[in-house]
């Protein structure tokens, strides 16, 4: 019902352009309209917008604001914005408001009320019931006597600071535990935000391009509900917007009693900070 309320609380406009010599010549940048749907925060605005043509569908989600930026701009307020695109990620800039809905303020406010209880540190995780990219069952009593880093991402993700970054950090902290000597008791586990297209086949020849060991590396697919379940219970929003996925991020690494040992939502977190935890529960020696 609130997505609702989202979609019809908004009135977008979205004009593609090209940068000039400032931007660089693989730079690309797109006139946004939209809604805020969320408190400014880790300098990240999160926005209700429409189809940006050639870049992706309408959906909502977090814009990283570039770092002469202090947008002033509250839940319900609508605006306008330049989302300036690289190969390396993207940034939201030159923000004007030019309007404010009250009553989708009031929804969001009150729909974050009702989802305050969330996975924190310390809880143990949900129980669970998936399928492994190589076709074999996995299930939370699985990890036990592991020390398991858990992020969520989907294969065909097109924004370069979602799932290409947490899968890139997950690269650097596969290189380190390796080349450390690492226990394979230490595992890493990419969950699907997108069942429906990533079959453990395709899962599968993405780890592969991942060059993901299977032996420490794994993604894991499974039916709707329990992929709901999950995402729901790390406070993960999920939208379907065509054949992507409009969503938020989190990452957690699992102690091998089962319970959350550090949980990071958003993209703030770095791949030291991953293996610093790992290296804490002394399941780690960094050379």
């Amino acid at each position: 019902m609130l997505l609702l309320v989202v979609a019809m609380g908004i009135t977008v406009t979205v004009v593609q352009t090209r940068r000039g010599a400032t931007g660089g010549p693989s730079a690309r940048t797109f006139q946004v309209t939209g809604t805020v749907t969320a408190p400014v925060a880790e300098r990240r605005v999160m926005v209700a917008h429409g189809d940006i043509p050639g870049y992706m569908p309408a959906m909502t989600m977090a814009f990283a604001v570039a770092a002469n930026e202090t947008p002033s701009v509250a839940v319900g307020d609508r605006v306008r914005f330049t989302l300036r695109v690289t190969a390396d990620g993207s940034q939201a800039e030159g923000f004007e408001v030019t309007g404010h809905d009250a009553a989708l303020a009031a929804a969001l406010r009150a729909a974050t009320v009702r989802g305050q209880k969330r996975l924190k540190k310390g809880d143990e995780i949900p129980a669970f019931s998936l399928t492994t990219s190589e076709g074999q069952p996995l299930t939370s009593a699985d990890l036990r006597g592991h020390v398991t880093a858990i992020t969520f991402v989907f294969t065909r993700c097109p924004v370069p600071e979602f799932c290409p970054l947490m899968v890139r950090r997950f690269q650097e902290v596969q290189r380190e535990l390796e080349s450390s000597g690492s226990p394979p008791s230490v595992q890493l586990l990419g969950i699907t935000l997108d069942p429906a297209f990533d079959t453990p086949q395709v899962l599968r020849d993405y780890a592969m391009s991942k060059r993901a060991n299977p032996a420490r590396w794994q993604f894991a697919t499974g039916d709707r509900d329990e992929i709901d379940r999950l995402t729901s219970a790390f406070s993960i929003h999920v939208e379907q917007n065509g054949v992507l996925i409009d969503h938020t991020l989190a990452t957690a690494v699992i102690g091998r009693d089962g319970r959350i040992a550090e949980i990071w939502r958003g993209n703030g977190w770095s791949a030291a900070e991953l293996l610093d935890v790992i290296r804490r529960r002394g399941e780690y020696d960094s050379r």
